[in-house]
């Protein structure tokens, strides 16, 4: 990083700022001086040689073949002699004691015939490594061929040994400056940073060209407003060393950064200032951690002063040196007037002697803590209770002992005592009554059972279980999972519940019981001990019986059933399906479950299938039923009739869909072969009924045509017959004047038999026009034009009120004309007749009747009552021509309906009458 100064040229600031001075001075003396470059004289080889002998160096040469020709004869090492280096070849020599890449090298500059230099270890026969320099250059003869090499060496041992000696200091030094909780700097002699070690504190959020060139207080982040920066400043300008000055800076986040700082000045060798160089640290920690100390003194301070109980500490001569305001209330006694003095004064204790002695015992006794109960006077004069526990605090410093007295007030709950044993006693009788069974195990041992667990284990409430190891009540066959479970419980103290689980065991009379077994963790009389709850769930194993046979069966029934039972879930994939959905689909019901519905609709049809889908999981609906076709593996598509409900979990929330899919394939086939048959039957139809309309008007005009023949012949008859009887009376007789009554009588029903006729056939060809009618208003029209023909007979008429049906006014009044008409002809021989008109429900209908008292009939005869010209009274009793009843049955059946009538014979009769809305 720009701006570091070189820890290795730097060893000397691990001392600080005391070993600055000795640092440099250490640097300057390993700081070697090159030697001046002087003019050697080469004037002559002799000359040149001895010139080499003398200054310490020796010469060496090898010829073209690299083989040593020229050594000096004394040794220049104890490994080098002319005997055993002279004729021998460089390589021999020299390469093998160089490293491989390192002789590669230089074998290749010798090779190219280019200058040489090495350094290489030789080792003496002593066993010591001495360090020997050699370096050449070529020799070329006068034709300029290669001759050899000649060159210089030196023994170089020392100045190898002290450069080692001075890299492994320098890498101490490294790693000194790299570990040291002080950083270097240097200032110029305008107070700017120009040097500035790794470890310094400023660069903790800063990069080092945000310090460069920066003066302290000019350092981002810093505000030099109050008095130390300027006392500070003025002491710089001075230049006078300085040492731990405090100042804070903040980062870019508006954290403080806390640095300290010590600097000496620095001088060139003419004497002249040239700046500082010093040691910084973070001490932002230490800060933070005294600010932190101070914070929690205070806070313990205010624990002390305002904590609910009262508390003191008493000096080793029994003095209270510290008193809070809580002891002090609780005492009657301002706190300024309990310090110093006498604790057996102050405190109020009914037994002197035994608190002295319970606050001697505190200070020099081996526990540290002892608490005890006491009697006291309060502020108020009356005798208190209280507990004291105390603790000896040692001094740090190694001074006497003292002891923190903590009392409370426990009067009220030394009065609940007798409360808390009353209830006590109340959860021992709700333990022994509880329906549950229940036992209390200590150390695998029953100490305690219930009656409902006397009774269970040992089959009656007077039998003692105590003392028995509950496992040996645990069936042999369960007995080591439950000492396995029970033993893991006691050896975890993290479980606090035993989770239920069905058990066997064998009661004291040797009866197998099955029953579940939890438990939680308790503190008996002192000791850790588990609340044991036994269950007896024999009826409930029956009942898992019978409803896993139930499930069974309903397994059974669903795969059986030809209906496709399907469940889904939210997002509409399928998971479940029964056998049915494979003879539908061709799907195989394992690959179907986890694929959604609609996959499986045909894409027709799928859009309005996933409406009403979502509209089931969405909870409007809760019942959809709609058909649609579905997808099969290998035919054509199958119509499905679906039923489907929302699916719901126990909090009322739709979390899917199930539902039926009933294959309806041949009844829509039969249903499309319906509609071909009804659109062939109602062409069929259309053609018939264009037939009948046209037989119909035929046999209109005929009826005309024949009532129009018939009635001339008859009126003929009638008005020559009223001509004979008003011409020729007075000579007739009786008898002729009889016989030419009967004649017009006889030809005046005819002409009324023929109309009626006509009218029957107009009643099967008019159109109808439904309309609501009321029937009661249309019968008391009727009765009053009947009572207007006949006035001087006595009827007695009845008509319920508010009687309406939907139907042809002008259709349904024939009817009611005739129905009442009947009536009143058939009263004629009764002296007070009565006629009754009202409905009643029947089979959940709205029968209509017409009720008299008059002459009545045999009810053999009903079948024929309603068949045109069938009298059941003679034309002597009863005026008539045998058509009325069958027009009401006309208009009847138009209005698709039913007629009937009940009657007996010289008692009345009632004619009932439906009509369809």
């Amino acid at each position: 990083m720009p701006g570091f100064i070189d820890t290795a040229a730097a060893p000397y600031l691990l001392g600080g700022v005391s070993g600055l001075a000795a640092g440099l001075v250490a640097r300057r003396l390993l700081r070697r001086r090159p030697p001046a470059p002087s003019p050697t004289p080469r004037t002559s080889e002799a000359q040149w040689r001895d010139f080499i002998e003398a200054s310490g160096d020796w010469l060496w040469e090898v010829d073209s073949d690299l083989c040593f020709v020229a050594i000096p004869d004394a040794p220049p090492a104890p490994s080098i002699a002319p005997e055993g280096v002279i004729g021998r070849n460089w390589k021999e020599v020299v390469l093998p004691d160089l490293p491989e890449d390192f002789a590669a090298a230089l074998e290749e500059t010798m090779a190219r015939h280019g200058p040489l230099a090495a350094t290489l270890p030789r080792r003496t026969p002593g066993g010591e490594t001495r360090y020997l320099e050699l370096k050449g250059r070529p020799k070329f003869d006068a034709d300029g061929h290669f001759a050899g090499y000649r060159g210089i060496g030196r023994e170089v041992t020392e100045r190898a040994r002290l450069a080692a000696d001075l890299e492994r200091s320098e890498e101490r030094t490294v790693a000194l400056i790299a570990y040291a909780h002080d950083g270097y700097w240097e200032q110029d002699a305008d107070l700017r940073y120009t040097t500035l070690t790794a470890s310094s504190g400023h660069l903790t959020d800063l990069a080092a060209d945000d310090v460069m060139g920066s003066r302290r207080w000019e350092l981002p982040g810093v505000s030099p407003t109050n008095e130390p920066w300027a006392s500070h400043i003025a002491h710089l300008r001075q230049i006078e060393p300085f040492s731990d000055f405090l100042f804070c800076r903040h980062d870019a986040q508006g954290r403080p950064v806390w640095l300290m700082e010590s600097g000496i000045p620095v001088f060139d060798q003419r004497g002249v200032f040239a700046g500082y160089c010093g040691t910084t640290r973070n001490v932002t920690a230490e800060i933070a951690s005294r600010r932190q100390l101070a914070r929690d003194e205070a806070l313990f301070r205010q624990i002390f002063e305002y904590a609910p109980a009262g508390m003191g500490r008493i000096g080793a001569d029994g003095r209270l040196l510290q008193a809070n305001q809580a002891l002090a209330e609780m005492l009657g006694h301002p706190v300024a007037d309990l310090i110093m003095q006498p604790a057996e004064a102050v405190l109020a204790e009914d037994d002197t002697a035994g608190g002295q002695a319970f606050r001697q015992l505190g200070l020099t006794g081996k526990p540290r803590e002892i608490s005890r109960e006491m009697t006291y006077r309060g502020a108020d004069g009356a005798r208190r209770r209280g507990h004291e526990a105390a603790r000896r605090i040692d001094d740090p410093e190694g001074g006497p002992p003292s002891l923190l007295l903590v009392r409370n007030d426990i009067t009220t709950l030394h009065a609940s005592v007798a409360d808390h044993e009353a209830v006590g006693r109340s959860y021992e009788a709700l333990f022994e009554h509880s329906p549950e069974a229940s036992l209390v195990v200590v150390s695998g041992q029953i100490r305690m059972a219930n009656a409902a667990c006397r009774k269970l284990l040992g089959g009656s409430e007077t039998t003692r279980l105590e003392g028995i190891e509950l496992l040996s009540l645990t069936h042999p066959d369960d007995r080591e999972m439950e000492g396995a479970r029970l033993a893991d419980f006691d050896a975890d103290a993290r479980q606090h519940r035993l989770p239920p689980l069905p058990l066997r065991y064998r009661r004291l009379d040797g009866e197998t019981i099955n029953a579940e077994a939890a438990g939680v963790r308790i503190n008996f009389q002192g000791s850790r001990a588990v609340l044991y709850v036994l269950r007896d769930v024999t009826r409930w194993l029956l009942a898992e019986q019978v409803l896993r046979e139930s499930q069974a069966m309903y397994r059974d029934v669903v795969e059986s059933v030809n209906e496709v039972l399907f469940q889904a879930d939210a997002e509409g994939r399928i998971t479940f399906l029964n056998r049915a959905w494979r003879n539908t689909t061709g799907f195989d019901t394992r690959l179907s479950i986890g694929q959604n519905l609609l996959d499986f609709v045909i894409e027709d049809d799928r859009g309005r299938v996933g409406h009403c889908l979502s509209a089931i999981r969405e909870g409007y609906q809760d019942i959809g039923q709609f058909e649609f076709r579905l997808r099969t593996q290998a035919t054509s598509p199958r119509w499905v009739e679906a039923t489907i409900r929302p699916l719901r979990n126990a909090y009322d929330h739709v979390v899917g869909s199930s539902g039926t899919l009933d294959d309806i394939t041949v009844r829509k086939e039969a249903e499309q072969t319906q509609r071909n048959l009804n659109r062939e039957l109602e062409a069929r139809v259309r053609v018939r009924t264009a037939e009948l309309e046209a037989s119909n008007r035929e046999l209109e005009a005929f009826s005309y045509s024949v009532s129009h023949d018939l009635r001339a012949p008859l009126r003929a008859i009638d008005g020559f017959a009223q001509i004979v009887a008003e011409d020729y009376a007075p000579r007739l007789d009786e008898i002729g004047r009889e016989y030419l009554q009967r004649i017009r009588v006889a030809t005046q029903r005819m002409a009324r038999l023929i109309d009626d006729l006509i009218d029957l056939a107009r009643l099967t060809r008019q159109s109808m026009r439904r309309e609501t009618v009321n029937l009661s208003q249309l019968v008391e029209q009727i009765l009053g034009e009947l009572h207007q023909e006949e006035p001087d007979r006595q009827v007695e008429t009845s008509v319920e009120p508010g009687l309406t049906a939907a139907a042809d006014r002008a259709l349904i009044r024939v009817a009611l004309d005739n129905l009442l008409r009947n009536a009143w002809k058939f009263t004629s021989r009764r002296e007070l007749a009565r006629i009754r008109f009202h409905a009643e429900m029947r089979d959940r209908q709205i029968v209509y009747c017409v009720s008299d008292n008059g002459a009545g009939f045999d009810m053999s005869f009903a079948s024929k009552l309603f068949l045109p010209f069938h009298r059941l009274h003679g034309i002597s009793e009863f005026d008539g021509t045998g058509i009325g009843l069958a027009t009401v049955q006309r208009v009847i059946q138009r209005h698709e309906g039913k007629v009937w009538a009940e009657s007996t014979p010289d008692e009345g009769a009632s004619f009932f009458f439906t009509l369809s809305h």
